[in-house]
């Protein structure tokens, strides 16, 4: 692919952030990708980062918000998934802590499975136990943790067997 100039990468990264918010690491991936050089990708995107166009601390925020609140993890898992879209992993630990700090890792995992219990209770109590925790060791809630909020949502003790 030919080489484009930096009219060409700034509307590109337009194009990006215009479909849904992007990380720096993204943007600058999706450019080398497209066939622009290393430097006129790294012009767009700090031309971009300068229109605030492109924030990382700003998307790490937005993202974490949303996804405690459209689906509920650990805040371990979520800082995985914002360091695998690039981010720096001081930032993206500080995002996930500031994500709603009055929400113990209980309550996200109790939030988490709120929305399964009306069909798991469908199901075979063990079947249903099960899935339950199978669900919330998914979404990278500890083992114990899962055991206690599993217990809690059934209504007694158990154990993964």
């Amino acid at each position: 692919m030919k080489a484009r100039d930096e009219g060409a990468a700034k509307a590109y990264v337009a194009r990006l952030v215009a479909h849904r918010p992007r990380t720096v690491a993204e943007v600058e991936r999706r450019l080398t990708e497209k066939g622009f050089p290393p430097d006129t990708a790294r012009a767009a995107v700090a031309s971009a980062q300068e229109a605030g166009i492109l924030d990382d601390a700003l998307f790490a925020r937005i993202y974490a918000e949303d996804r405690l609140l459209s689906r509920p993890c650990s805040r371990e898992l979520l800082a995985t998934e914002l360091r695998n879209r690039g981010l720096d992993p001081a930032l993206a630990d500080r995002a996930t802590r500031a994500a709603f700090p009055e929400l113990a890792e209980p309550d996200l995992a109790r939030q988490a499975l709120k929305t399964r219990l009306p069909l798991l209770r469908k199901l075979d109590p063990e079947v249903a136990r099960k899935r339950a925790a199978a669900f919330l060791l998914r979404r990278g809630f500890s083992s114990d943790l899962v055991r206690e909020v599993v217990a809690q949502a059934f209504g007694e003790a158990w154990t993964p067997g």
